[in-house]
């Protein structure tokens, strides 16, 4: 229940995000901090369980941001953690309570 509703938010918000940027290359006009700081947290889309192939203009923002070199670097501080089955387990066990 706590995850699906979860999961419900995030889809309604990439939606919101994907009606602004029908009309828009990026969220307040020019790149701004606004595409750096909802990035971080879209780009995880996999990690949060929510698909975004329904979601176009997210798609073509997400790939923009994920091409420019900063946002490379960014994301890679830091090293991709590669949780082990145990440690997901857990993690599952906690947000299931």
């Amino acid at each position: 229940a706590v995850i699906q509703r979860y999961q419900n938010e995030t889809r309604r918000l990439y939606q919101v995000l994907d009606t602004r940027l029908a009309d828009h290359e990026f969220l307040a006009g020019d790149y701004s901090i606004a595409d750096i700081a909802n990035w971080t947290w879209v780009r995880i889309h996999d990690w949060a369980g929510v698909d975004v192939d329904s979601f176009p203009h997210l798609r073509r923002w997400m790939a923009t941001l994920a091409a420019r070199p900063a946002c490379q670097r960014g994301a890679a501080i830091p090293e991709p953690f590669a949780a082990n089955e145990e440690v997901v387990d857990y993690a599952k066990q906690i947000l299931e309570k």
